[in-house]
């Protein structure tokens, strides 16, 4: 009875199930934690690629003047069909603007709203690079025609697209309330070189700016300030105004010269 006893200890049976195990050894695998150290979702933010836009639907020149505010260079170009610079702003309701860019460039195009008309003060920008064939989509502030990066404005539903040179791009931004004169800002268009792999902008150089106007008006007068075409009303300096009044003066001349005779 004793030696049964002494053997039925020595198995220890329970004891050999404990020193197996298994439930641990499936811990050590730590199939989740692997999952863990892939850190799939770091690498996707390391990368440039998930900022750029889903396409953009063709922009034109419909409904400027009647329910949104244009200016072009040239004037009255349609991005649709034509090489220029373009940008529209549309209420869509309060400070909610829905925005059309588009321009030749090889880098990035920036859509740029500020209070005064002068590149020496900070305009807001909306800024659509061509990243690699695609469109990548950020924001800043540009001042002296330098990007700056390290703020971010409130924008949505950004879109856009990169065909044959051109890029065009659409998004909606709240714009602070300017207070001075409803929906007063000067919209302007730049453009510059950009470097994908660093998503780096490079110096901006000025195409479009125009007077402080209301946004909320289609009909406002956007001309363009940088424009020296003598044949453009876009021109906030025509020639032809300033031609017009030589035969008149030539006139007066002649009339005093037959007078003093």
């Amino acid at each position: 009875m004793v030696t049964y006893a002494q053997k039925s200890t020595t198995t220890a049976a329970p004891a050999n199930n404990e020193t197996t195990a298994a439930p641990a050894n499936n811990g050590t695998t730590a199939a989740p934690a692997n999952n863990g150290t892939t850190a799939a979702p770091a690498n996707k933010a390391t990368t440039i690629a998930p900022n750029t836009l889903p396409p953009v639907a063709s922009i034109s020149r419909q409904e400027c003047g009647s329910s949104k505010l244009c200016a072009a260079e040239p004037t009255k170009c349609d991005p649709a069909s034509g090489d220029c610079y373009f940008l529209s702003a549309k209420q869509q309701s309060g400070q909610k603007y829905n925005f059309e860019l588009s321009g030749q460039t090889t880098g990035y195009i920036a859509a740029g709203l500020s209070n005064a008309a002068i590149q020496t003060v900070s305009h807001r920008a909306y800024v659509c690079a061509n990243h690699n064939g695609a469109v990548r989509f950020f924001t800043g502030f540009i001042k002296n025609l330098v990007l700056n990066l390290t703020e971010t404005l409130d924008s949505s539903n950004e879109r856009g697209s990169v065909n044959s040179g051109k890029i065009q791009c659409t998004f909606s931004a709240v714009l602070p309330d300017p207070f001075t004169r409803a929906a007063g800002y000067s919209m302007s268009i730049t453009i510059g070189p950009y470097n994908a792999s660093s998503g780096q902008p490079g110096p901006a150089n000025s195409r479009i700016q125009t007077p402080v106007v209301n946004l909320s008006d289609p009909t406002a007068n956007a001309t363009n300030l940088l424009s020296n075409s003598t044949d453009s009303t876009s021109s906030a300096y025509p020639v032809t105004h300033t031609q017009s009044f030589l035969p008149v003066l030539l006139v007066t001349m002649c009339l005093l010269g037959f007078t003093a005779v």
